[in-house]
């Protein structure tokens, strides 16, 4: 029997990382489902999921966490697959505009008024090219049940536009 666990990793930025990650997941028999991962201010974050043997689970773990040369700090949450899931829509949010405190509390608070779960955020704090203003710029991919109009979803984000003076695009995804 086969577990499916999900590990995040974070640590000092160095070539070779995702090999040496790599290979502790083959030493293992698993197998490298899905990740997303990135370096930032000479960090290196990644959040993982990871199929392999139930009896490989333990080993795995601990060489993970005790290997010294990755010098990363390690976290694995098992998954459990939810049978019961309600249908859902995807949406992508592009949001640009001028750079303020609280912006992200804004709009994470605006998505939750319609119980919107955030799949992915990337955020950066851009200079404007004509202006040097710092302009904040986010991708957001949410997933909304399908019980929530799509009106009511745009309703929500022209609001917080015009509140926050920025431009919101809202792009449904083909499932």
């Amino acid at each position: 029997m086969n577990k499916s666990i999900v590990i995040s990793v974070l640590g000092n930025d160095s070539p070779g990382l995702v090999k040496s990650l790599s290979k502790i997941i083959v030493a293992h028999q698993g197998q490298w489902i899905e990740s997303q991962m990135a370096s930032l201010a000479g960090k290196f974050a990644g959040i993982l999921r990871v199929d392999l043997p139930a009896s490989e689970f333990e080993g795995f773990k601990q060489e993970l966490q005790n290997a010294k040369q990755l010098g990363l700090s390690v976290l694995f949450e098992e998954v459990s697959e939810n049978a019961n899931k309600e249908p859902q829509n995807q949406f992508e949010i592009e949001l640009i505009g001028q750079d303020q405190p609280g912006i992200i509390h804004r709009i994470s608070s605006a998505l939750a008024q319609i119980n919107a779960n955030v799949d992915e955020l990337e955020s950066e704090v851009i200079e404007a090219s004509m202006s040097g203003e710092h302009l904040f710029k986010a991708n957001i991919k949410v997933h909304i049940s399908t019980e929530v109009p799509a009106s009511e979803i745009r309703a929500i984000l022209e609001e917080l536009a015009n509140e926050l003076i920025v431009d919101i695009e809202l792009l449904e995804e083909d499932v």
